[in-house]
């Protein structure tokens, strides 16, 4: 079973993947909608993967996130699931240390799955 704390301030997506992960039933999910509600659950308590959105309520997003993640000496793998596709929101994320980056509005293919097929990956 894959522990996963995904992070959205969008209620109608943290929905749908967390029905789509609990329906593989490989997931247990902790959804949280702030970077600031992920590292105070982070401080009591572990995960093996964290799946966050780029953009947040609040005054942590994605890449800030990464950094705080980076300064506390975590080594859980993090995915940013994002729906801007800028490549220097992607270049930012990789330097900060994000395993992946997978961008929501992905054409040609389903985000989610490429989000589960990553988590899988990630959590190796």
């Amino acid at each position: 079973m894959i522990h996963l704390q995904y992070l959205d301030d969008n209620p109608e997506m943290f929905m749908i993947v967390a029905a789509f992960c609990e329906r593989i039933r490989s997931f247990m999910v902790k959804i949280l909608n702030s970077g600031e509600s992920a590292l105070a659950w982070l401080s009591t308590s572990s995960t093996d993967v964290i799946v966050s959105d780029y953009d947040m309520q609040g005054d942590i997003n994605g890449i800030r996130l990464l950094q705080e993640l980076h300064s506390r000496g975590t080594t859980t793998p993090v995915i940013l699931f994002t729906a801007l596709g800028a490549n220097n929101v992607r270049e930012e994320a990789y330097r900060n240390g994000a395993f992946s980056v997978i961008n929501k509005a992905s054409s040609g293919k389903n985000p989610i799955h490429c989000l589960v097929r990553t988590i899988y990956r990630a959590a190796l």
